[in-house]
């Protein structure tokens, strides 16, 4: 089942917004950071242009669990099954949360 309406525009504004400060402006023309909706989820993709052709990798998701109005951030689990592990500790109502421990990148998952 889609994310809800009401919850895609939440994201897009905040995580859009996110993703767009993250990006200098000066780079944009090769790297943009976009928002892909998948069944109860976002993904970050990190797309670089590299000869003249873009390259994508999946960098954190954001799962929604529509029954309790709560979300997960998961980091990608490179040549692991499944392809994504839980990085939140507990689920959160609120997603600046979540966008802040992916900005944070304290263990280093998601952006070295």
């Amino acid at each position: 089942m889609p994310l809800p309406v009401l919850i895609q525009h939440l994201i897009r504004n905040r995580l859009g917004a996110y993703c767009e400060r993250r990006v200098p402006a000066d780079a944009r023309a090769t790297q943009r950071l976009e928002l892909r909706f998948t069944d109860d989820a976002v993904i970050v993709v990190d797309s670089r242009q590299l000869d003249n052709r873009w390259l994508s990798l999946e960098i954190a998701r954001f799962r929604y669990n529509p029954a309790a109005g709560t979300w997960l951030l998961d980091a990608p689990h490179f040549g692991g099954t499944p392809p994504w592990r839980q990085h939140s500790r507990k689920p959160v109502r609120e997603i600046e949360c979540l966008i802040a421990l992916l900005d944070e990148d304290a263990d280093g998952v998601f952006w070295s």
